[in-house]
């Protein structure tokens, strides 16, 4: 096609614009630029429509050449200097694409930050409406307790009072504690547990038949209770109830990673940890024996296992 002698290239200038620039530009891209569909855009490079006039001051100014390069293919300046346009045009696009990019990511972040902030605010209140996160320096909670006992090879118990894998009403019936479910699974696992009861061996009897009666509920054969769970009993007075965990390290690492950072190098020592057991109602859990307090417990626990009876 010809206008006033000069023939009209604006097909094959389009196509080889839209080569040049294709790393950065689409059809709908430039569609939206100028206003029309990517279809119409389509079009123009094939030849099948032409564009307006206002479509061709549109697209000239979005690839930044003159008119007459774009319908004619005449360049009013030097190949370089074109060139050097065009570059500065692609450029300058991509750094528009940066720009809205990194916007919308800010404004992502920020929006981020928001409901952490909020969900941090919600679990912090939920903490401190929780009685169990008052107890002192080194305690940690009931459920933590049952998280550590969870990962035990071998528990080891003194205890005075009730333990806290079973509880008696007011006729002496019996029911699984707190504690009742992980000691269930631990005994299935083939983890063991040695109680030793202080007080009259008359109190303390009836405990060793109430745990064997529930995990013979719990399904777990006879023979498998008596070897890895023991009673004995020794008629004396205890202090404070204590609990000693040899501790499968690896598991705890794995299964319980923010309480194997809390006690790692604070609290274990060669794979064992013991606390005192804690049961009131401003503290539910246990407090953590370090240095001579941890020595102590286990000499002491080693001495009245071999004193006591067996129940």
């Amino acid at each position: 096609m010809a206008s006033a002698g000069r023939e009209i290239k604006f097909q094959e200038t389009l196509k080889d614009l839209l080569e040049r620039s294709r790393s950065t530009v689409t059809h709908k891209k430039l569609g939206s630029a100028i206003g029309v569909s990517s279809t119409t855009v389509s079009h123009y490079v094939n030849g099948r429509i032409h564009p307006s006039f206002d479509a061709l001051v549109g697209i000239a100014a979005f690839f930044n050449v003159t008119l007459d390069y774009l319908v004619f293919g005449e360049r009013t300046q030097s190949r370089a200097s074109q060139d050097t346009q065009s570059l500065r045009a692609e450029v300058q696009r991509a750094l528009t694409d940066s720009n809205s990019y990194n916007g919308r990511q800010r404004d992502l972040i920020v929006r981020v930050n928001r409901q952490l902030h909020k969900e941090v605010d919600r679990v912090a209140r939920s903490l401190l409406d929780d009685r169990e996160n008052f107890g002192p320096a080194g305690f940690f909670s009931d459920s933590e307790a049952m998280a550590i006992e969870g990962c035990a090879l071998h528990t080891k118990i003194m205890i005075q009072n009730s333990p806290a894998d079973i509880d008696l009403d007011e006729l002496g019936n019996a029911t699984p504690g707190d504690y009742f479910n992980t000691l269930t699974d631990n005994i299935s696992a083939g983890r063991t547990y040695q109680y030793i009861f202080y007080g009259k061996r008359s109190v303390y009897s009836s405990y060793a038949q109430i745990y064997r009666e529930l995990l013979s509920r719990a399904d777990i054969p006879l023979g498998i209770v008596h070897e890895n769970l023991e009673f004995r009993v020794m008629e004396s007075e205890l202090p404070a109830a204590v609990v000693i965990h040899d501790i499968d390290t690896a598991l705890l690492e794995r299964r319980e990673p923010v309480l194997w950072e809390r006690f790692r190098d604070n609290g274990i020592v060669n794979g064992t940890l013991a606390y005192t057991a804690i049961r009131h109602q401003d503290a539910l859990g246990g407090v953590v024996l370090y240095g001579g307090y941890f020595e102590s417990a286990l000499r002491m626990f080693k001495r009245d296992w071999e004193a006591a009876k067996v129940l």
